[in-house]
């Protein structure tokens, strides 16, 4: 599948790894499939680039990066809540990053964006009950901040 991006240019996609959101996402209600884009190489920050639509493109961070005090709620229960079916082992969730000029990084922990693995199926949903907020301020870890940094200085 061939597919058209602002920040990325031309895609060739593997029509197999797509991601479909049935409900789409919170703010992106049309928008139902995705696919997964890494960045510079790094294990935790990649891209949610629409297959629809070429502008958008959310940065997204694997919640591995918060582990062990993230989540603080039930994120299979959150999921099968909305619908998304499947065991603990086979789901993996995001949290959408938010950079802007003169402010902190940061991600929203109460909407995760839940995917099924095996069934390349998705969902964002709120957590009810979390402490969390849709600002926390985000910090690279210090592995990937250093992995980041070479690959700049050696290109």
């Amino acid at each position: 599948m061939h597919i058209e991006t602002t920040r990325f240019g031309s895609l060739e996609l593997d029509e197999t790894k797509i991601i479909h959101f049935p409900q789409g996402l919170i703010g992106f209600p049309e928008e139902k499939s995705f696919v997964m884009i890494n960045h510079r190489g790094l294990d935790t920050l990649a891209w949610l680039q629409s297959t629809r639509s070429p502008a958008i493109a959310l940065p997204v961070v694997s919640v591995q990066a918060f582990a062990p005090h993230y989540p603080d709620v039930s994120l299979e229960d959150a999921a099968r809540r909305v619908g998304l079916e499947g065991s603990a082992e086979d789901m993996c969730a995001l949290v959408v990053l938010c950079a802007t000029p003169q402010a902190p990084v940061t991600v929203n922990l109460v909407a995760p964006i839940i995917v099924n693995a095996l069934s390349w199926t998705g969902v964002q949903t709120i957590l009810d009950g979390s402490k969390f907020t849709t600002r926390e301020v985000f910090v690279m870890p210090k592995a990937e901040a250093a992995s980041a940094s070479l690959a700049q200085a050696n290109p």
